[in-house]
């Protein structure tokens, strides 16, 4: 997997670096309650919660800034101000007179970065860095799974049989509520494009990624809601029989 491993410079080198399932806490508690009645009924109830970061990701450019071949897998370099960064229209080509509908100011650009920058826990706390790879923990989600488990008993001459019915709600907290146990995810990793290097053949240029480019309407917020499966509640029903 060289070509998506993030680098800074030269992809050959040995750097050290955070890995991709990166997990620096998660918690996780389980309780369970079994009762017996009319001697041939059992019923268990159970319940899991899980405490843990939506994984790790690593911000990098849009393009290809080392010249390697491979785009998006160059780390960014976090400006402290607006000196520290060469900030040209979208698709100028480095130029900063721009070819797209773009019509945002150099200055318009890194207000706009800046905010962004100050609202994201990892940029705001490393500026003047290269960011590192992997190390950008994503927003925390918390779920909690319901079981509840029904055996039914009876005896077959000698032997002891029984049938369960189990019901299965994994992340019952979003059935209950549509705001609770929702997970965040980067909005992207990706908020820099570089547009090639400035006239003096050795300054890169970047632009800052429009979240509505028709409209110019610039990214505000690095994480929002996760809407796929893993983010809504699910129900499964099973049936098992046991001898003996």
């Amino acid at each position: 997997m060289w070509s998506g491993r993030a680098v800074t410079g030269d992809p050959n080198t040995d750097n050290l670096a955070y890995a991709s399932w990166y997990q620096p806490h998660r918690v996780t508690a389980y309780a369970s309650y079994r009762f017996s009645y009319a001697k041939y009924f059992a019923t268990s109830i159970g319940l899991y919660f899980e405490a843990a970061p939506n994984g790790v990701t690593s911000y990098v450019y849009n393009g290809d800034l080392n010249n390697d071949g491979n785009t998006g897998n160059d780390l960014i370099y976090i400006p402290a101000s607006a000196s520290e960064i060469n900030l040209v229209k979208s698709g100028s080509g480095g130029l900063g007179t721009g070819t797209s509908s773009d019509t945002r100011t150099a200055a318009q650009q890194w207000s706009q970065l800046n905010a962004f920058i100050n609202q994201d826990n990892y940029l705001s706390s490393h500026r003047g860095k290269v960011a590192e790879a992997n190390a950008v923990i994503n927003p925390y989600y918390k779920k909690l799974d319901l079981n509840i488990t029904e055996d039914i008993s009876f005896k077959t001459g000698a032997d002891h049989h029984t049938l369960r019915l189990t019901l299965d709600i994994l992340n019952v907290g979003n059935l209950l509520n549509k705001y609770w146990g929702l997970a965040k995810s980067p909005t992207t990793v990706n908020f820099l494009r570089y547009e090639g290097l400035a006239a003096d053949g050795k300054t890169p240029s970047y632009s800052f990624t429009l979240q509505d480019p028709s409209n110019n309407v610039p990214l505000v917020n690095s994480t929002s809601y996760n809407t796929s499966i893993f983010s809504r509640w699910q129900m499964q029903f099973g049936i098992r029989y046991l001898f003996n």
